[in-house]
């Protein structure tokens, strides 16, 4: 299977045109702990390091059958994501790095992040090794019972804080992840998510602020969606924008079209600086990404649902790693329509 998904790639990357980008994502599926709030499939270390390791070795093994797509054409942006990516060690790192040609030459490099994983040491190799241009802190409340409740991680709003600064001398963009009603939907949750807005907008002061409602309390996400922009929107003004009009539009056709995205504000030089770089790939595939985009994904633990997702304009070699059979799963738009 991956000779054959490899000749239709190097196919597609021999004949790709001045317009279309080549995206690749790499999924690292493991989390130190599993999430109550979150949707997507990632795997506890409590299931044991053998199954990290065996991961592991398989996405080597994957990087050697794929390496000469990387000398046919450099990738226009890689995204590291997961599961909790900041759990690669930096010598498996370094393996990823030197397996791609040229690797300093992709033009958007992206990360995401737990903040519980960065000290100096580990923001510095970041920075310089991976060269990142954007890191994505999983924050997701600065409350720490809310974290607690939710089976997650906690870091104080002073560590955050230094992770951004120190990120920022290296001039890599953050973003930081908060999640509204991220305990509950309680009244409580509400002053907890204006808070959180309130820590991470004059506080923290990140590039880019990505939040959404925790999709798993028992109100309908439409009908949180107006009570969440109206907060978002509260911090709205001459620091933070968000990405277009329609994003916290209160109009009930808009948030019908808008809402089943992520909510971004940002500082004016980030809009800048998307603008004016290729748009990263993150977990693929995405009935959002960039039309005519190419993408190589590295993938996850499981089998994800990726029929819906593979538009015309783009071609995805998608795969997935089971664990009981001990091998990636294949997926691209060949395989897709036809079966």
């Amino acid at each position: 299977m991956e000779k054959e998904l490899l000749l239709r790639m190097e196919k597609k990357l021999k004949k790709i045109s001045d317009d279309e980008i080549f995206c690749v994502y790499i999924d690292f599926p493991f989390c130190r702990s599993k999430c109550d709030y979150c949707i997507y499939k990632s795997i506890s270390y409590k299931d044991g390091l053998n199954k990290r390791e065996e991961y592991v070795e398989a996405v080597k093994e994957q990087l050697k059958i794929f390496k000469i797509l990387f000398e046919i054409k450099i990738p226009d942006s890689i995204y590291f994501g997961g599961g909790t990516p900041s759990l690669w060690s930096t010598d498996e790192l370094d393996y990823i790095v030197d397996s791609i040609n040229n690797y300093n030459l992709i033009k958007m490099k992206k990360s995401e992040a737990h903040p519980y994983d960065l000290n100096d040491e580990r923001i510095k190799y970041y920075a310089e090794k991976l060269n990142l241009d954007v890191i994505s802190l999983g924050v997701q409340s600065f409350d720490k019972n809310a974290c607690i409740g939710q089976n997650r991680i906690w870091v104080d709003k002073d560590s955050i804080k230094h992770i951004v600064s120190e990120f920022h001398k290296y001039d890599v963009k953050v973003n930081i992840d908060l999640v509204a009603l991220f305990n509950g939907d309680e009244e409580e949750d509400w002053k907890i998510f204006e808070e959180d807005m309130n820590i991470v907008c004059n506080e923290i002061k990140p590039d880019i602020i990505t939040s959404i409602p925790n999709y798993k309390t028992k109100l309908v996400y439409l009908e949180q969606l107006p009570r969440f922009r109206s907060i978002l929107k509260e911090y709205v003004g001459d620091i933070y924008f968000p990405a277009g009009s329609k994003m916290l539009s209160l109009n009930y056709e808009d948030i019908k079209k808008y809402g089943e995205n992520d909510h971004w504000i940002a500082t004016k030089d980030y809009w800048i600086f998307q603008d004016s770089n290729v748009r990263y790939s993150s977990s693929h595939p995405s009935p959002k990404c960039p039309p005519k985009q190419i993408t190589l994904s590295f993938g996850g633990a499981g089998n994800h649902v990726v029929y819906s997702y593979i538009s015309s304009d783009n071609y995805v070699v998608y795969s997935a790693y089971n664990f009981e059979k001990h091998k990636f799963d294949y997926f691209d738009n060949h395989i897709i329509n036809n079966s």
